[in-house]
């Protein structure tokens, strides 16, 4: 037991070991069923939406047909056909047989002649026969074909389920689905369940609005939902859809001999008035890599890496346990100071290691929190005015849900771009500055911003040097700083901005040890506040650090500052004083020649938006689909002819086969050739053609030094119509010399 004594870590290491390889491994067990059971949650949102879409996309086309009746006092078979035609079903939605048109009767006579009116010679007697209420006749069926021909005449007010949804139909004059049923159409083995929306259709007669009967379509499941569920994205789901409450019996869709896994996530949806569930369930590859064998895993592997340390330390204590027998045979105090040495050595080492760990815990779980709690915020505006705009019948109430979307959007950008300004990663417009010009044109705004209370004063430099910055974000740095000074001065008070020349040496660099040295031009702001603590102090310039109130601050405002000062070759400095004030300097950089940049007009007017003059092509590269998407009907919506590529060897096989291009707008970061090579590629070829580049980052293709190329015409990401269309105009324009 003696020797035995020396060992007791290594035994120790080996329970520690076990017991944290399993519970990491249990808890890297958990986070991965939770990954995989998200992700099931959102392929069955999508598919939700994708069944919402079909039934949406097929409504907006019978309200067509409607629309075709109400306009005309007569409509022929052959008007019916090419109508029909034209929608191109079998392109755009798959699984729907065909559009019709059931005219109402009152009586058998009444059917067979509506019919024998509409159809001619080819028309069939009404059936099934037999006395009800009232009757329909199937008059019109395309396209015409041998299941679509097995249908016509057919009297659907002879059948309860289809009975119901025209009568709902007809009542409430909106888009109505029946139960699930088996089609007239299913004339061969090859039967699937299937179901039908109705739609009223009325015409106008001596100007009184008649109903004349239905406008419909008859859908097959298999055919229509196949659509969604055969998607790459749900090879290792299985998707299943049914009539109102899953069963056998209100199947629509799906394979219930499929191997799946013993649970699902149900989504439900209300089409035409008949509730849709749709299921997403998992099939055994959906969970690859398997979270169990991840388990077993990762728990072997800290069974090894325990081994190993065990291994290591007993090693060591047995050398150790060696020479302490030696020591402890000589001298027993030398053996107690080194041990106590040791012991101190490892405390201190550790205390060190972990202040390290909880500062740094600290700044990413501030700065993580601080992009959460804002983003969620937007992200909460976007989705739920998109959601009221989504349910509500008013064309006001929607316009007003959509502009708050807007403005959410626009906040979320406006977050990333203070993100980028802290980070330095944004993308700065340089140019020769008069900073005392610049102060006196923003003293209207900012006594307004101030308020009444707070008196504002300039004390501006003679013969003050220009200076090389972003003029837009100096405006922005300045706001920022006047609406920190007016919030520190609750009670009123003085806001002084001054101007000076300023030369940074050696000396004050040894006081500042961040600090650049040069000619300089400062831009002090100085409050009579309340003053800044020195533990303030140290944080000020922290993202998302405020010591406001909830909600009435994001701590952006000074990193936003010190980003944008510190990318600009500047230095950023604070002096503050409990009760006195705060005094924040902004130093840049002398200009020592004229920078100028190319500054887009300002328009307020969101109706005043350039469009394309006659002609006009744009090619649009862009490697996201969605992204290329919305540009193109953007620009197709400004006048602009508009040739779309996906990549930039696909661009330049259509720009060698295009008779015309005025402009060339192409995403920057794109697989294989980027925007800055495509354009240097097409310059040799074309170099009159003017280049419009457009990213959500700017990376070292197009930015140097941290700042933009000369002469690169650049629209960030994300971006309005309005910008779209000033810049697309300006980029054209300034080569045509418009």
């Amino acid at each position: 037991m003696h020797h035995l004594r020396h060992y007791w870590p290594t035994l120790l290491i080996l329970v520690a070991g076990i017991v944290l390889s399993g519970l990491v491994a249990l808890s890297l067990h958990t986070d991965q069923v939770e990954r995989f059971q998200r992700q099931l949650e959102r392929l069955a949102d999508r598919a939700t939406l994708s069944v919402e879409n079909k039934f949406a996309l097929q409504s907006g086309v019978l309200r067509g047909g409607v629309a075709l009746f109400r306009a005309s006092d007569r409509v022929t078979q052959a008007d019916w056909r090419l109508f029909v035609e034209r929608q191109q079903l079998e392109k755009y939605n798959p699984g729907i047989l065909g559009m019709g048109f059931a005219a109402y009767a009152a009586t058998p006579g009444e059917a067979n002649r509506l019919a024998s009116a509409y159809r001619g010679e080819a028309f069939k007697p009404l059936w099934p026969e037999g006395e009800r209420a009232d009757y329909s006749v199937i008059t019109f069926l395309e396209p015409e074909n041998e299941r679509n021909r097995a249908a016509l005449s057919f009297d659907m007010l002879s059948e309860s389920n289809r009975r119901k949804a025209m009568e709902r139909a007809r009542a409430t004059g909106e888009p109505a689905l029946s139960h699930k049923i088996e089609l007239v159409q299913e004339i061969d083995e090859d039967k699937q369940a299937g179901f039908l929306l109705y739609l009223p259709a009325t015409q106008l007669v001596g100007g009184e609005e008649i109903f004349v009967g239905w406008v419909y379509s008859p859908l097959r499941a298999g055919d229509l939902f196949s659509t969604i569920a055969n998607e790459p994205l749900y090879e290792d789901v299985e998707i299943s859809m049914y009539d109102g409450e899953p069963s056998e019996e209100t199947l629509l869709y799906g394979d219930p001999e499929a191997e799946v896994l013993p649970f699902h996530v149900d989504r439900r949806v209300e089409i035409g008035g008949i509730p849709i569930t749709v299921r997403a369930s998992p099939k055994p590859a959906f969970y690859t890599p398997s979270p169990t064998n991840a388990l077993i895993r990762y728990f072997v592997l800290g069974l090894v890496i325990t081994a190993l340390i065990a291994s290591l330390v007993f090693q060591q204590q047995r050398q150790r346990a060696r020479v302490e027998r030696q020591v402890e045979d000589r001298t027993a105090a030398l053996r107690e100071a080194n041990e106590r040495l040791v012991a101190e050595a490892d405390a201190r080492t550790e205390a060190e290691s972990q202040l390290r760990q909880v500062q740094k815990m600290e700044a990413v779980g501030q700065l993580s929190g601080g992009i959460a709690h804002d983003f969620n915020n937007m992200l909460a505006i976007i989705t739920g005015n998109l959601d009221m705009a989504q349910h509500t019948n008013s064309d006001t109430k929607r316009n007003k849900a959509l502009s708050r979307a807007m403005m959410g959007a626009e906040k979320a950008a406006e977050l990333t771009q203070r993100l980028l300004a802290f980070s330095r990663r944004q993308t700065l417009l340089p140019e020769s500055i008069d900073p005392n010009k610049l102060v006196r044109e923003m003293s209207e705004l900012l006594r307004r911003t101030l308020g009444a209370n707070v008196r504002l004063e300039t004390v501006l430099a003679g013969g003050l040097w220009p200076v090389t910055a972003d003029p837009s974000q100096l405006e922005n740095a300045i706001v920022n700083l006047a609406v920190n000074a007016r919030d520190a001065m609750p009670d009123g008070g003085k806001l002084t901005i001054e101007t000076a020349n300023a030369h940074l040496d050696d000396q004050y660099r040894l006081d500042h040890a961040d600090a650049p040295t040069g000619q300089f031009v400062c831009i002090a702001v100085t409050d009579t506040g309340t003053g800044m603590p020195d533990e303030v102090q140290a944080k000020a310039v922290e993202p998302f650090y405020t010591t406001k109130g909830a909600g009435k601050g994001t701590g952006l405002g000074l990193s936003q500052v010190f980003g944008f000062v510190k990318q600009s070759g500047g230095h950023f400095a604070i002096y503050s004083e409990m009760g006195e004030g705060t005094t924040i300097r902004l130093y840049l950089p002398r200009a020592l020649d004229e920078a100028k940049q190319k500054r887009l007009p300002v328009s307020e007017d969101p109706d005043d938006i350039p469009r394309a003059k006659e002609g006009e092509t744009v090619l649009v590269v862009e490697d996201e689909r969605a992204v290329r998407e919305m540009s193109v009907n953007a620009l197709v919506t400004l006048g602009y002819q508009v040739v779309e590529a996906s990549s930039g060897m696909q661009a330049l096989e259509k720009l060698g086969e295009m008779e015309r291009c005025d402009l060339l707008f192409t995403d920057v970061v794109m697989a294989g050739l980027d925007g800055r090579q495509l354009a240097d590629a097409v310059s040799e070829e074309c170099p009159d053609l003017p280049v419009l580049f457009t990213t959500g980052f700017t990376p070292n293709a197009i930015v140097h030094n941290e700042r933009l190329d000369h002469g690169v015409n650049l629209l960030p990401k994300p971006f309005t119509l309005q910008k779209l269309a000033r810049h697309v105009r300006s980029a054209i324009d300034e080569k045509t010399g418009a």
